[in-house]
């Protein structure tokens, strides 16, 4: 089954929303490539930039070169609370994170609250079990 995801810099929505769950660490970076192979094996037209960015060692690589790499700066545009969202699940996911931006209880309310962030999480990294 193939869908047609969100890649380009016209619409970058959903490498946008993976970008983002990578930099508030609701995914890991080798979850971030495994969700590249996912979307290789179910699209067909695959950008080229993301077999560039598989041959990227660590995250933080990737956050310094993602625009040279892309060619765009991908953009989600979630809300403060999508985003509090998100650190949720991150919480949620990892006992011993912690974020500068919002407290474990109040990343939990707001994820409660914005629960379509966490159905789309499911949907765009359904290989991820928690």
């Amino acid at each position: 089954m193939t869908r047609s995801y969100r890649l380009t810099k016209g619409n970058s929505e959903d490498i946008g929303f993976v970008s983002t769950c990578l930099v508030t660490s609701a995914i890991t970076f080798s979850e971030f490539k495994e969700w590249i192979y996912y979307v290789i094996q179910h699209t067909e037209n695959v950008p080229s930039y993301l077999f560039d960015i598989l041959d990227i060692d660590e995250k933080f690589d990737y956050t310094l070169k993602r625009q040279s790499v892309i060619g765009f700066t991908p953009s989600w545009e979630g809300t403060k609370q999508e985003e509090d969202a998100l650190d949720g699940i991150a919480y949620k996911r990892n006992p011993n994170y912690k974020s500068d931006a919002v407290s474990r209880d109040e990343a939990l309310k707001t994820l409660k609250e914005q629960s379509h962030i966490e159905k789309h999480f499911r949907e765009m990294f359904p290989f991820i079990q928690w």
